[in-house]
């Protein structure tokens, strides 16, 4: 049976881990996606440095976005400059508290 334990949270982003089954759920504005222990430390890694202004583009009503690929060609994630910043930084608080919680329950 699943144990979820809430790493992170802000007001748009909930970032969650079951100990059992070794899955980590990041809840974002309708999506949930899942990641093995191992792929979030590779989502986190690959991610931590990139740079909203490097990726900017603009959606067709002129609001500044970011759009960022996934595996999947068809689905990609849009993040406004504020969505961003929280985005990464509730990640970069999951990524700690995870490392905290495997260092108290190893």
């Amino acid at each position: 049976m699943c144990k979820t334990i809430v790493l992170a949270q802000n007001q748009n982003v909930t970032i969650a881990q079951c100990h059992n089954c070794k899955i980590l759920n990041i809840w974002r504005s309708g999506v949930l996606m899942n990641f093995s222990f191992d792929q979030f430390k590779i989502f986190h890694q690959s991610t931590k440095n990139l740079n909203f202004d490097d990726y900017l583009e603009n959606r067709p009503d002129g609001k500044e976005v970011v759009i960022l690929s996934t595996p999947f060609p068809d689905i990609s994630l849009v993040f406004t400059r504020t969505e961003w910043q929280e985005f990464f930084e509730t990640i970069e608080e999951a990524n700690y508290m995870q490392s905290v919680y495997q260092l108290v329950h190893s």
